[in-house]
């Protein structure tokens, strides 16, 4: 048999959680089901699936491996579709990695009107405060970041925002109102971990502050409590802190001094083709973002 055929059938038996039933559905006996998987298994140098008389369980090779030839196989047959015209309405499992308030502030308030728009899509999204890796994860396209993305992936620019250097009334009447730049080595700095560097504080004309932080945070959400809270100043999107300075919990500082505005990107897998489900989730979300 063909390379593609052995993915076939290995997609086949993980389905079907059964050699049996696998060869039923191929009209293939047992025997050569299983000399098919065995093959398969020789040819990557790992085992894919655990067997034992009661069931089949995938090792975590095979999870990853089922996972990328399900994307392989439903990117075949888009292409076909898209080759053959069968069809205009896009469909087909998506998985997307949004960063988690981004996605909150842009995405998830309008994923009702996006799929009514489109039923066919069928939507895996993860929020969250990291950069995945696409490949190990079969993600589709990763939504709503300002760091670098996977190599050799495309970029788009979805919107450019800016930092707010903030911190609660209490913690400003304690511990004074920063005047400029330089006066955060004096203040009580909180930042996220994912920062790189994390001790170091970026404002316009390119000055650079280092500064030493009481306080490193995985989360945007635990930061801004904290700021509530009168422990620090944070410094974050100001989509995320929008709504607790406008009810006057949180006061911004250093405004003047500012930073630039930086990119919100969305990365996608390089191709010529792009698949519909992908182009349209860009399409569509990229419009609310204002």
């Amino acid at each position: 048999m063909l390379k593609l055929e052995r993915i076939l059938a290995f997609i086949c038996v993980v389905e079907s959680n059964s050699f049996s039933v696998a060869a039923k559905r191929l009209k293939i006996s047992v025997p050569a089901v299983s000399k098919q998987i065995t093959i398969l298994e020789s040819e990557l140098g790992t085992r894919l699936i655990q067997r034992t008389t009661r069931r089949l369980t995938l090792t975590e090779s095979g999870q990853t491996y089922y996972d990328q030839c399900k994307r392989l196989m439903e990117e075949v047959r888009e292409t076909e579709d898209v080759a053959s015209n069968l069809h205009s309405e896009p469909r087909g499992h998506l998985r997307a990695f949004v960063a988690r308030y981004f996605g909150e502030k842009f995405v998830i308030p309008y994923l009702k009107e996006f799929m009514e728009m489109y039923p066919k899509i069928e939507l895996d999204i993860e929020l969250g405060e990291r950069m995945p890796s696409p490949n190990q994860e079969a993600i589709d396209l990763i939504f709503g970041v300002s760091m670098a993305g996977p190599e050799n992936w495309m970029q788009k620019k979805l919107a450019e925002k800016r930092y707010i250097f903030c911190a609660s009334k209490e913690y400003l009447e304690r511990y004074g109102v920063p005047q400029k730049p330089s006066d955060l080595v004096n203040h009580r700095y909180i930042t996220h971990k994912m920062r790189r560097p994390d001790n170091v504080v970026e404002f316009n004309n390119d000055i650079k502050i280092n500064v030493v932080p009481v306080l490193k945070l995985n989360d945007g959400r635990a930061m801004i409590e904290c700021a509530l809270n009168g422990l620090g100043i944070v410094q974050l999107h100001e989509y995320m802190v929008a709504e607790p300075i406008a009810n006057n919990r949180l006061v911004e500082v250093l405004r003047k001094f500012g930073r630039p505005k930086i990119p919100i990107w969305v990365y996608f897998p390089t191709g010529r083709y792009l698949q519909p489900k992908v182009r349209k989730f860009i399409d569509f979300f990229s419009q609310k973002v204002n």
